[in-house]
């Protein structure tokens, strides 16, 4: 009966919960950040804080602000008396980066499972459906699409873990996979290689809806480290490039 009445407790809680008010540091951070991640600010390139308050039309104020939350998260570094610049991407940083993300990805999964309910069912067919319809134009429309697929392949891996309840796992997460998404995007700009991974999905979803942990887990894990491959051999070309 306790039980109950927590997670009831619970359930009301999230309902009356309203989502904060965003300052303008906010959203500034929110536009930096997207334009990393998207590759607009190469890495290792310098972030001119005149040119972002003229870019973003705001004060210097809420881009100090958003640098430092930036840095602090690894998208951006700070320079002694000199600013900042984008975080700059190798090897060794993106095979740690998926040691870390495999095992919170699975976590949060497994978690997510053994909290399930209706509405994260319906949560994960839906962004699949969405994905698979993406999935099925990327070979000829990459380009084109490349954007519109990246928020849907993300909207489907968070469904996946949205019933979880650590908020400190579901945070951390977050930015690992923001992280990832960097180097993701990088080697698409690179080489024009992205995988196709239609199927694995399709088979991550189908063990998540039948209550599969450990396949779940599994299949997460695999996922991630075949797509950190895929980054891997597209970094270490283009490192092997500058070098020679």
């Amino acid at each position: 009966m306790a039980k109950s009445l927590y997670a009831l407790d619970e359930s009301i809680a999230r309902v009356n919960q309203r989502p904060p008010k965003l300052t303008l540091a906010d959203r500034t951070y929110e536009r930096i950040r997207r334009d990393i991640v998207d590759g607009h600010f190469a890495p290792s390139s310098r972030l001119h804080l005149a040119s972002l308050c003229r870019r973003y039309g705001v004060g210097m104020s809420p881009v100090r602000e958003a640098l430092a939350r930036l840095s602090s998260e690894g998208f951006a570094i700070a320079l002694s008396q000199r600013g900042y610049r984008v975080t700059p991407l190798n090897l060794e940083d993106l095979k740690d980066l998926t040691l870390a993300r495999e095992k919170l990805e699975a976590e949060a999964l497994r978690l997510a499972i053994e909290n399930a309910d209706e509405s994260w069912r319906e949560g994960i067919i839906t962004s699949f459906d969405r994905l698979s319809q993406l999935d099925h134009a990327l070979a000829d429309r990459a380009a084109e699409i490349i954007d519109q697929w990246e928020l849907a392949n993300g909207e489907f891996h968070r469904a996946l873990v949205t019933a979880c309840p650590s908020q400190w796992l579901l945070r951390m997460r977050e930015l690992l996979y923001g992280q990832s998404q960097r180097y993701r995007r990088f080697s698409v700009i690179q080489s024009a290689n992205i995988r196709r991974a239609h199927e694995e999905h399709r088979s991550i979803m189908e063990a998540a809806l039948a209550r599969d942990s450990d396949r779940a887990c599994n299949l997460i894990r695999a996922h991630v480290l075949a797509t950190s491959q895929t980054v891997l051999e597209a970094l270490s070309a283009e490192t092997e490039e500058r070098v020679s």
